[in-house]
């Protein structure tokens, strides 16, 4: 049943009338009562087809996961890959492009979507340029990448974005206006997975030739490149040797722990410990991990955007209501979140976010588990204001183990208590957060915590508050700007 049609019975009952002007008071109730039945079925009707479609969606989710884990997937990309290494360079050296490319022409400001000189001009004269090498589009998810980006923009850096989206023909170079001082841009080179290749050196010497000229025609000066996966390092090593531009990995995972990554990859990350002027690390089991390659680290932890999230409404459930926003994938413990599902029917669950990458098959037949795909981080204080409690219900492993999770300082901004298994970052925060490794302990736990007294939503309020990216940029802005070459 659509919203028009609930909103017109809905109307009807509130202008309920009698049929007959001598209708009792006890006839315009009952007739009310029934209109109201008859909007709590349709009502009831409408969230029985949000489950299906949510359940359809899971299902198209692990379809989509079991394609690309599937031998012919792989026979593609091979032959993806064969054609980028082989094919591609053998009809190049006789003029030949296939498919066919279009004519190279000079970009212009409807191609770029920003005018030139609208990139030269500087909000501070005396602040840095960012080149970020990013791990994600700008759009992707608005997580540490993003929150770090917009503090420098938002103290009057121009920061300019690299997507890992390239394209192979137009201009060397695209630009697109993200929010103010934020550019991301784009690059003419040949198509590579950024998590799962290596950039070659034809195609670093391709993308080096559009760094070159984004420097040039946007102005660029005194700059930092920050640096977000190991596969950029070719390009960061060869700009600063040609701009002067000092190297920041920020080392926000321990790469390793990914079921997607290659070994390539974690070789690469050794030459870029090495090779870095800085290396900032958001755990400290990264710490450790850096410190055995680079002199030169700092903890830069996770932090939360206090103002976004504090927005969060109390919440006011019926039934008690424990909720996840965040990614869930291979790393996600359905089992564990099943298996509490099952024995607490009372509970209901609400778990926000993709489900790529994750065994979902118990939890899609839990009629009190709610799946409710990605979300907006827009949209995030919203559904945190409908949790009675926030969970945490990581497996534990290499990649969790370094894990400082985002989530747990904007849940807390939140006001919500949050229970959280005890890897090593959030174990640090305890008794701020419950700690709990199995069913039974989450159980205890979150029972534990509802209902949630005003004292305990006001200090973790307060946590949060003192947690904030702006905080962290404090850290690292004079870190950076120690790198700079002096004049």
């Amino acid at each position: 049943m659509n919203r028009a049609r609930l909103q017109r019975i809905a109307k009807r009952a509130m202008d309920t009338k009698p049929s007959q002007p001598d209708s009792s008071p006890a006839d315009r109730l009952e007739a009310a009562e029934a209109r109201v039945r008859e909007l709590e079925a349709a009502l009831d009707a409408e969230r029985e087809t949000l489950r299906y479609a949510r359940q359809r969606l899971a299902t198209k989710e692990t379809e989509i996961r079991e394609i690309h884990q599937s031998r012919a997937w792989a026979a593609i990309a091979a032959l993806r890959s064969i054609k980028y290494r082989f094919v591609d360079p053998l009809l190049g050296s006789v003029g030949i492009s296939w498919p066919p490319r279009r004519a190279k022409s000079a970009p212009t400001a409807a191609d770029r979507g920003v005018s030139l000189q609208e990139l030269r001009e500087r909000p501070d004269p005396n602040a840095f340029d960012v080149v970020c090498l990013s791990t994600c589009d700008w759009d992707a998810r608005f997580q540490r990448p993003q929150q770090l980006m917009s503090r420098f923009a938002a103290a009057g850096h121009r920061v300019f974005y690299v997507s890992q989206r390239f394209r192979q023909d137009g201009p060397s170079w695209l630009v697109e206006r993200k929010r103010q001082n934020v550019y991301e841009v784009t690059f003419r080179g040949k198509v590579l997975n950024a998590f799962t290749e290596r950039l070659d050196d034809r195609s670093c010497e391709q993308l080096m030739a559009g760094l070159a000229d984004v420097s040039r025609e946007a102005s660029l000066g005194a700059a930092a490149t920050i640096v977000q996966l190991p596969f950029w390092w070719p390009l960061a090593k060869e700009a600063r040797a040609r701009f002067g531009w000092p190297v920041v990995y920020d080392c926000m995972d321990d790469l390793a722990g990914f079921s997607t990554v290659r070994r390539a990859m974690v070789a690469d990350e050794d030459a870029l410990l090495s090779g870095a002027d800085l290396v900032t690390v958001s755990s400290s089991k990264l710490e450790e991990h850096a410190s055995t390659r680079s002199s030169s680290v700092l903890v830069i932890r996770n932090a939360c955007d206090f103002e976004h999230f504090a927005k969060a409404p109390r919440a006011n459930n019926a039934r008690p209501v424990i909720g996840y926003f965040g990614a869930i994938s291979d790393w996600f413990d359905t089992a564990l979140v099943a298996g509490l599902a099952g024995r607490r029917p009372d509970w209901d669950f609400v778990l926000v976010g993709s489900t790529f990458g994750a065994d979902i098959s118990r939890l899609v037949k839990l009629p009190n588990v709610s799946l409710t795909g990605e979300e907006a981080y827009e949209s995030l204080p919203e559904w945190l204001g409908r949790f009675d409690v926030a969970i945490v219900p990581f497996k534990r492993g290499r990649l969790t183990e370094a894990t400082n999770p985002v989530k747990v300082y904007e849940m807390l901004a939140g006001g919500r208590p949050v229970v959280s298994v005890p890897i090593p970052e959030v174990a640090l925060l305890a008794p701020m957060v419950r700690l709990a490794s199995n069913v039974d302990e989450f159980e205890r736990e979150i029972e534990a915590s509802l209902p949630s007294d005003e004292s305990a939503i006001a200090a973790r309020r307060a946590f949060a508050r003192e947690n904030t990216w702006e905080r962290r940029f404090e850290q690292l802005r004079p870190a950076i700007a120690a790198t700079l070459p002096r004049a």
